[in-house]
């Protein structure tokens, strides 16, 4: 189960839906909870441009100035994040960095069981308002599972509330690895599952499912039901799961990227999509 969770935090709503799941996972599973925020010190100077001649006495004031900017919106930020923990009961610290915000998070989160955070990231708030490209950099090197979520969802109330979870799964390292996250870190009770796979072979098919369910069996999860199909995987999601299910398991590629394969390509849809979480075990 989820014993220790990171909140990288940004100001955005994607922020607060994640500080609001996070909470929610916390008081289920009785985990820790540490929000962190990281100036990014590289974008701030980079921001500043080239020093003409004559000009350096101005460009780091200017710097100087954006630091101090950018170090009152972190106090907001962790200021904001520990009122909602307390008024929770959620056991939680702070933390803060320097640096390339992506580069920080992820060596953070080596030592945590998961990590909540936007579909959408704005980590690089000093210095711009666009949404950034952390969760992307993010899935390609962490080993550390992410659940990524939109600003817009709803959270459910309730320990009992039962959760509508889609696996699609085609048997390679990348999905048989989220698969294992999901099992080794959901609480057994909760989840309604479909596996689905598309594969012209059902025999075939039908024998991959099989191994599947009974791996989340072994870990207590027997609400699971499976579903073959020939259609392209991501029409199969886009006609049937994306009203049913309340949240999709997906696997990224560590080393060769996020799309190389079936499942990495519907996690970049699922992510595009930006409508319902993604779990993307690693």
């Amino acid at each position: 189960m989820v014993k220790s969770i990171l909140v990288p935090l940004d100001p955005s709503p994607y922020t607060d839906k994640a500080i609001e799941t996070a909470i929610r996972m916390a008081q289920v599973n009785k985990a820790h909870l540490t929000g962190m925020v990281v100036i990014d010190i590289p974008g701030i100077k980079k921001a500043a441009g080239p020093v003409p001649p004559g000009g350096f006495y101005y460009a780091e004031h200017l710097t100087e100035k954006r630091k101090a900017e950018a170090e009152e919106r972190v106090n907001a930020l962790l200021k904001k994040f520990s009122a909602a923990c307390d008024k929770a009961g959620v056991k939680h610290s702070e933390a803060r960095n320097q640096g390339n915000p992506s580069e920080s998070i992820l060596k953070e989160s080596l030592y945590y069981d998961l990590l909540v955070m936007g579909l959408r990231t704005h980590f690089n708030f000093e210095v711009s308002h666009e949404a950034g490209d952390s969760l992307q950099e993010m899935l390609d090197e962490s080993i550390t599972p992410i659940y990524a979520v939109p600003a817009d969802m709803q959270v459910p109330k309730g320990d009992k509330a039962e959760v509508n979870v889609c696996i699609p799964f085609d048997g390679s390292l990348p999905a048989a690895r989220a698969l294992q996250r999901f099992a080794q870190l959901i609480r057994h009770d909760l989840p309604r599952v479909k596996l689905v796979m598309s594969h012209e072979d059902i025999e075939y098919a039908e024998g991959v499912l099989e191994g599947a369910k009974g791996y989340l069996a072994h870990h207590g999860i027997h609400n699971v039901e499976t579903d073959i199909t020939v259609e392209n995987i991501i029409d199969k999601i886009k006609n049937d799961y994306t009203d049913w299910a309340d949240v999709f398991v997906v696997g990224a590629h560590s080393k060769k990227g996020l799309f190389d394969f079936m499942v990495g390509s519907l996690t970049k849809y699922l992510i595009e999509w930006n409508r319902k979480p993604v779990f993307i075990g690693q």
